[in-house]
Order: C-alpha cells, then sequence, then structure tokens
C-alpha cells in the first residue's frame, strides 16, 4: 500500500494524507485504494463530473462491484463539499454517473 502510495502521489503523499479526515485511511473495500484519495483528488486534480472522479481519478467505477453504486453517500460525504457541489448537482451527477456506468461498464463488473 505504501509503495503504491508513494508510487502514484510522490511528493504530495503528506499532503493527501495530511487532509484525510477520521476513518479516511482505510481501504474501501477489497480495493487497494484509500477513502482519503476520493478527497485528494476531489481537491486536487480538477475534477469536473462524478464519473471522472470513479472511472478515471481513483477507478473506483472499475474496481468495485456494481461501480460503487452502492457506495455513493459515502462517497458525497467525502467528495461534495470538496467539489463545492450543492445537492442538486449531487444528483444530477449520480444519475449520470449510474446511467453511463450502466450502459458501458456494468458487463465488465
Amino acid at each position: 500500500l505504501r509503495l503504491r502510495l508513494l508510487g502514484r502521489y510522490g511528493e504530495n503523499i503528506a499532503a493527501m494524507v495530511s487532509a484525510a479526515q477520521t476513518n479516511e485511511l482505510t481501504l474501501i473495500d477489497h480495493s487497494t485504494a484509500l477513502w482519503a484519495e476520493l478527497r485528494w483528488a476531489a481537491r486536487s486534480e480538477g475534477v469536473v463530473h462524478l464519473d471522472d472522479l470513479l472511472l478515471r481519478r481513483v477507478r473506483l467505477g472499475l474496481l468495485l462491484p456494481h461501480g460503487g453504486i452502492n457506495k455513493l453517500e459515502k462517497i458525497r460525504s467525502i467528495v461534495q463539499e470538496e467539489l463545492d457541489w450543492d445537492d442538486a448537482r449531487w444528483e444530477k451527477e449520480c444519475t449520470e454517473y449510474v446511467t453511463l456506468w450502466h450502459q458501458y461498464h456494468q458487463f465488465n463488473n
């Protein structure tokens, strides 16, 4: 895990860990990703859409069963404020993500 994080975040690893809140330095289910990586990506990687975050930045949409759809509320609690999205924007992004995932990725999972 340390090697993966160091390889991915390099000199930013300390900042990523410092940005983590309570229980965010734990693994997301059976993946090798930490909850803190969602916060960091939302904060510092120019995320524009939820599918960008879940399919390209942290790739949870490809790694978790059902694209992580059952984790959207937990993901929301971490990233919504970081992305400065109101509730309407969050709901729109979720709807679009779920539709996209079902259309292009459900059979790969």
